[in-house]
């Protein structure tokens, strides 16, 4: 048996555009200017969290919990635009039907959940790791760690699929194998996934 262990932000769904407009919202009603180039380019190549520390540096903490606060309301109302990459879904529904497995591990809150419901491909995955079971964030692997060992994963027939440098930081510190989703060619770190792919079509006619 082999199990996949997806990323969502980015990876499985393109939350990207709603969460940019979010943060660039966010920021400009309270007198921040932003790009909405440049903070895409930081939350794929870093994460949202390094996002707002480098476009709200000299910022008063006051005002900056006050843009992460409305950036949130934001979002959470972008979050219904959110569809799955072409292929994604496929991809997954192949690795139920030959008898494997999918986990997810995700710094979203349930709300990942309820989007997998809604395109009906809850149902495809063996189990969740969310916000909500507050583990460290990645890169640590507590999170993949912990779900190998509640499912007795083979780490040696076992993969990563994320788009940036901590997912496969995390998968490697678990001693699992990395896949870089990289449709845009914007990972340029020292990192070294065991495969890197643009498309998920690409997994379909070359399985994992």
């Amino acid at each position: 048996m082999t199990d996949y262990f997806w990323d969502f932000d980015g990876t499985l769904y393109n939350t990207y555009p709603g969460m940019v407009r979010a943060f660039v919202d966010a920021c400009i009603a309270y007198g921040v200017k932003t790009d909405h180039l440049a903070v895409y380019r930081i939350m794929r190549q870093k994460s949202l969290h390094q996002a707002f520390d480098l476009f709200l540096t000299g910022v008063d903490l006051e005002k900056k919990q006050a843009i992460i606060k409305k950036y949130t309301s934001i979002e959470e109302l972008e979050q219904v635009n959110a569809v799955p990459f072409d292929g994604a879904a496929a991809i997954c529904q192949q690795v139920a039907t030959q008898g494997d497995r999918n986990f997810l591990v995700t710094h979203r809150d349930k709300s990942a959940c309820r989007l997998l419901e809604r395109d009906q491909l809850k149902p495809v995955f063996t189990a969740y790791v969310t916000s909500a079971n507050h583990f460290p964030r990645k890169p640590d692997p507590t999170s993949l760690n912990y779900l190998c060992k509640q499912y007795q994963v083979d780490k040696t027939d076992a993969f990563m699929v994320g788009d940036r440098e901590l997912d496969i930081v995390a998968a490697q510190r678990a001693g699992i194998k990395g896949i870089l989703f990289d449709p845009d060619t914007l990972i340029t770190s020292a990192v070294r996934p065991e495969r890197r792919i643009k498309h998920f079509s690409e997994l379909l006619e070359k399985p994992l």
